[in-house]
């Protein structure tokens, strides 16, 4: 047996699950019912020349896998590994933690030098309890992950989505979305994140389409009619609003769907 394994452990989930573990591919998830959990990843057939290779591929799978995590609603995940990589080969069994050692390792299984011992330690982490009154859900038949050049749109909704009482802000961040998605954002989209987005705005669509929504958001500005917006005004942040929580819908719907084109995997 040839083989590299990767351990994680993850605390602080949020949702209850009602299985305690799901098996997909070269990969384990086990939950357990205190809203922790263990996640096994693996390599098959791996020479010690591939060691390097293969352990970043894995790490990229288990952020892939902790990004879906906290897209997917669990905000407040510690996910961490759960002392070093173990590397079989054959009869031997490797926890190396450096390139260094790595090295090591592939120069005594090829008979190039003698072995030195290694040295590993593990982190303590921190806890959050978490109660929840939902049902439990089951969890998920393909492993959930988001492609790495995604995570960066993953976490700009994860942003926007915890700003719930700053409309403006979530239309800031949900129009960065869309601009990237879809290219061409609707324009009422586009006049709220212009409006909140300048003290003063003379851009005449922008002031006719606020005038006919919102008209005490009306100003003169060097004898131009302009708007401004208020971030005070409860009025002004409920017109926001209206826009703002669609907007976010929207940018996570191509996100979504984004993501399933890339091969990445959020559903139940």
């Amino acid at each position: 047996m040839r083989k590299l394994e990767l351990k994680y452990e993850i605390k602080n989930i949020s949702r209850l699950y009602e299985e305690t573990t799901a098996s997909w591919d070269n990969a384990e998830f086990t939950f357990h019912k205190d809203f922790t959990g263990d996640l096994r990843l693996w390599g098959d057939g791996v020479e010690p020349e591939q060691i390097s290779e293969t352990l970043r591929k894995l790490e990229e799978r288990a952020e892939s896998f902790r990004t879906a995590l906290k897209y997917l609603g669990n905000r407040l995940i510690d996910f961490r590994k759960h002392g070093r990589p173990t590397y079989y080969f054959d009869e031997h069994e490797f926890r190396p933690k450096t390139e260094k050692e790595i090295a090591i390792i592939t120069d005594y299984l090829r008979g190039r030098r003698e072995f030195p011992a290694l040295v590993s330690a593990v982190l303590p982490m921190h806890t959050v309890h978490i109660t929840t009154t939902f049902p439990p859900a089951p969890l998920p038949q393909n492993m959930p992950s988001i492609p790495t050049d995604l995570h960066r749109m993953a976490e700009t909704l994860v942003a926007a989505e915890e700003l719930v009482k700053y409309p403006d802000l979530i239309i800031k961040l949900a129009y960065l979305i869309l601009e990237e998605l879809e290219g061409t954002p609707s324009d009422e989209f586009r006049y709220v994140r212009n409006f909140v987005s300048h003290p003063i705005c003379c851009y005449t669509p922008l002031v006719n389409f606020i005038e006919g929504e919102m008209p005490s958001a009306i100003t003169v500005h060097n004898g131009t009619d302009a708007v401004r917006f208020i971030r005070n005004d409860n009025d002004h942040m409920a017109f926001v609003a209206k826009y703002a929580y669609p907007a976010l819908q929207r940018a996570k719907k191509l996100f979504n769907e984004k993501v399933d084109a890339e091969g990445g995997f959020l559903r139940g």
